[in-house]
């Protein structure tokens, strides 16, 4: 007895619809070079963002990595449930291209506005708010967590990466320099930060 394909509508002996496993076959191997991409971008975004590290918070950058990886998961998942799949190939194909273009044109973004920034670097007050440390293969690695006023703007509660020397010595309440750079596309990032005038001494 024929049975008729719920995604697809053919007519089919067996257990399987032999159009839609092909079709899922087609769908998979065109989706593995955007995947590809995509988690080069990943990457590449990731690198670039720690190497130039832009001032503020990262949690919109997390939101829209989260967003352009999760969102065409999700919508395939969910397709793949109500066998709709290989009917909205397309779209969840067109989705992974611009997922995979966009993590790319961002991890571009970052590296270029600090590969490219010629523009001098300023000293920039920042006030501690707490210090933490991460364990990690190669040691631990020391932060501390600042807000920056630079150029008339107020970046909070910023993690910022720093020396043992400068960790050691600062505290809850004091202020650090801070080393900044505009950034060749107006997206200020720093590069380094320094123990206050008055604690420096104690770090040497």
């Amino acid at each position: 007895m024929k049975m008729i394909c719920p995604e697809c509508g053919q007519a089919f002996d067996g257990n399987q619809c032999p159009v839609c496993v092909a079709r899922n076959k087609a769908f998979i191997k065109t989706l593995h070079r955007p995947f590809q991409v995509a988690l080069l971008g990943l990457i590449g975004t990731v690198f670039a963002f720690f190497t130039y590290h832009p001032l503020g918070s990262p949690s919109w950058v997390v939101s829209v990595v989260a967003a352009l990886v999760g969102v065409p998961l999700v919508t395939a998942v969910a397709l793949d449930k109500f066998h709709r799949l290989t009917r909205y190939a397309t779209l969840v194909r067109t989705m992974m291209v611009f997922a995979a273009a966009t993590l790319v044109l961002l991890a571009s973004y970052f590296y270029l506005n600090g590969s490219l920034d010629g523009n001098p670097s300023v000293e920039a007050e920042g006030i501690v708010s707490q210090k933490f440390l991460k364990s990690g293969k190669y040691g631990p690695s020391y932060y501390l967590t600042v807000t920056i006023s630079w150029n008339g703007e107020r970046f909070e509660d910023d993690d910022l990466s720093v020396g043992h020397a400068t960790y050691s010595v600062s505290e809850a309440g004091d202020s650090v320099r801070v080393i900044v750079h505009p950034g060749e596309f107006s997206l200020p990032w720093y590069s380094a930060v320094l123990p206050s005038g008055s604690r420096e001494s104690i770090s040497r």
